[in-house]
């Protein structure tokens, strides 16, 4: 038989996809995924053996491209090791921790969307507008249940309920008792919020920033990691600052942007002996910036104390932005330190992100005092559980907005 050509080969693929898509050829979804396997950390092993976290959205979802077709990560995981949601009402997958990197199996829920949106606005303070983070505090509950909820301000509580505008106003002035939304009557009354009321023990001090001689105008910091200003719309108001998609915290005053976890040691350790010191978050969590969480560190301190807490974690690195590296000193005989992407490892050494990409790639033999390295993409991981992909019901349209 002769052998066809390369124009027919070509032809015939287009025709078995055109019946794939038609319907006339019958597939058994579960298993055409081309041997494709995912973890129940979250990661994906390709059918040439390529291990990775998926590509990440902008929404910081992961995503990888199965037969041509995008598929979400935490929904493949969802589809493996949670099977079929045993409502059909609650087919959305939720980020338990609100963290849509973290695609972990005991990570994940199904849940109804108005379930989703529910716990996304109480876990992820992004969402929360800088007109909530000023506004008053509203407590509320459906009529007749005793605990109440907690939200930033009148605007998120009625955005988060499906109210107009102005209806949990309208509550506080008396207008009217109660209001209904989606078929619930709730009742609401003022709270101060959390975030105005001195903590115990806690310290405030007029800010000061690593490198800058003179405080910081206009700006105070507490040792408990919150700040204040007295220039503010409202000049009660403290706050932690805004959390950037790395996870630390910021603020902006005087015309610069400020690191939160910069602020407090500066302002409670002092000035660092060396300009090239760090400030390391203790636990690992970029979001607490109390001063007992904090201390100044060389590189090479922050890079063994990253890599150690990835150990301690027993869990596979997570990538936003592209492949885990591997690095070390020039010269050191210590073992190589890990980080989670190529953007990780330039905001702890300093070291440019196109000079590590280009020391990775081989280009050229270090990047700045460092060496570096990919981490090899199979990494067996303790207690990591793998089984095939699958793809019945585990696809959504890349537009879709949804979890």
């Amino acid at each position: 038989m002769h052998s066809l050509t390369s124009v027919a080969r070509l032809r015939l693929h287009q025709k078995i996809w055109r019946e794939i898509r038609l319907g006339t050829i019958s597939v058994q979804a579960r298993w055409g995924s081309c041997e494709w396997q995912v973890s129940s950390f979250g990661r994906v092993r390709s059918s040439t053996g390529v291990v990775s976290s998926g590509h990440a959205t902008d929404a910081g979802y992961r995503r990888v491209t199965i037969n041509r077709r995008q598929y979400y990560v935490h929904r493949l995981v969802a589809a493996a090791f949670l099977g079929p949601s045993p409502d059909p009402s609650r087919w959305q997958v939720n980020h338990v921790d609100g963290d849509a990197a973290n695609n972990a199996v005991t990570n994940l829920e199904y849940v109804s969307p108005a379930e989703n949106q529910l716990h996304s606005f109480q876990t992820n303070r992004s969402r929360r507008r800088a007109g909530d983070r000023l506004g008053k505090a509203v407590l509320w509950r459906p009529t007749g249940q005793e605990s109440w909820s907690l939200c930033s301000s009148q605007a998120e509580t009625e955005r988060l309920l499906g109210f107009g505008r102005d209806t949990v106003g309208r509550c506080f002035r008396g207008a009217q008792p109660t209001s209904s939304a989606n078929g619930v009557c709730y009742e609401f009354r003022p709270a101060n919020a959390p975030t105005t009321s001195q903590e115990e023990g806690e310290l405030w001090k007029v800010a000061r920033y690593p490198g800058r001689p003179d405080a910081v105008p206009n700006l105070t910091v507490s040792s408990h990691g919150r700040i204040w200003s007295q220039t503010w719309r409202q000049n009660t108001t403290v706050t932690q600052g805004t959390e950037d998609r790395q996870g630390y915290f910021r603020v902006r005053k005087a015309g610069c942007l400020f690191l939160v976890h910069r602020l407090v040691a500066a302002t409670f350790l002092g000035q660092p002996g060396d300009a090239g010191l760090y400030v390391n978050h203790i636990d690992g969590d970029r979001g607490n910036n109390h001063v007992h969480n904090l201390e100044y560190a060389t590189p090479s301190e922050n890079m063994k104390h990253a890599y150690a807490l990835m150990r301690t974690d027993g869990q596979a690195p997570k990538s936003r932005n592209g492949k885990a590296v591997l690095a070390k000193e020039i010269g050191s005989h210590e073992s190589w330190q890990a980080f989670d992407s190529i953007s990780a490892a330039a905001r702890h050494t300093g070291i440019k992100v196109v000079h590590i990409s280009q020391a990775c790639r081989g280009l050229r033999g270090y990047a700045g005092s460092c060496e570096f390295k990919f981490m090899p993409q199979q990494q067996p991981v303790l207690g990591e559980e793998w089984r095939p992909v699958v793809l019945e019901g585990a696809r959504i349209a890349v537009s879709q907005q949804t979890k």
